[in-house]
C-alpha cells in the first residue's frame, strides 16, 4: 500500500488544476511507503494530451530530492478529460523508465471539474496494476 500526506496530495492536485487545460507533471518523494512531498515540474510540451518534463527542471528537482534525503517514489501527471488510468502512451513510457522513479505512477483526473481524483499504479513490462493509495 502506498500512502500520501494530505499536503503532498494538495500540492499535486492544485498543480494539476493550475496547469489546466494542459497536463501537469512532476515527482513524488518521501520515505518508505509514504509520499511526503510533491515536486511540480513544468510540462515542456504544454499539451492537454501529452506531457514532457522540462529537462532543466527535472535535474534541479532530482537534486533537491537527494539533498533533502528523500526517496524518489513516483512520477505523476494529470489527465484533463479522461479517467485517472494509464493510456497506452503512459504505459509505454512508464515501462521504459520504471526502474528510475521508484515504480509508482500516480494519475490525477480533472474530468469532473473542481473534483480532482488521484489513483496509483505500478506498470511493469506493459502490465498495469492499480495500487491502494491512502491519504494520511
Amino acid at each position: 500500500m502506498l500512502k500520501i500526506t494530505a499536503a503532498a496530495m494538495r500540492v499535486m492536485t492544485e498543480h494539476a488544476e493550475r496547469d489546466y487545460p494542459n497536463e501537469a507533471c512532476g515527482y513524488l518523494a518521501g520515505t518508505g511507503d509514504t509520499i511526503t512531498q510533491a515536486f511540480p515540474v513544468a510540462n515542456a510540451a504544454a499539451s492537454p494530451t501529452w506531457y514532457e518534463m522540462d529537462p532543466g527542471e527535472q535535474l534541479k528537482t532530482q537534486k533537491q530530492i537527494r539533498q533533502e534525503k528523500l526517496e524518489h517514489l513516483a512520477v505523476y501527471h494529470s489527465h484533463v478529460a479522461t479517467e485517472a488510468y494509464p493510456s497506452p502512451r503512459d504505459i509505454e513510457r512508464a515501462t521504459a523508465i520504471q526502474d528510475f522513479y521508484g515504480g509508482y505512477y500516480l494519475l490525477v483526473t480533472l474530468k469532473d471539474q473542481g473534483r480532482p481524483r488521484a489513483r496509483a499504479f505500478t506498470i511493469r513490462d506493459g502490465n498495469v496494476t492499480e495500487q491502494h493509495l491512502e491519504e494520511v
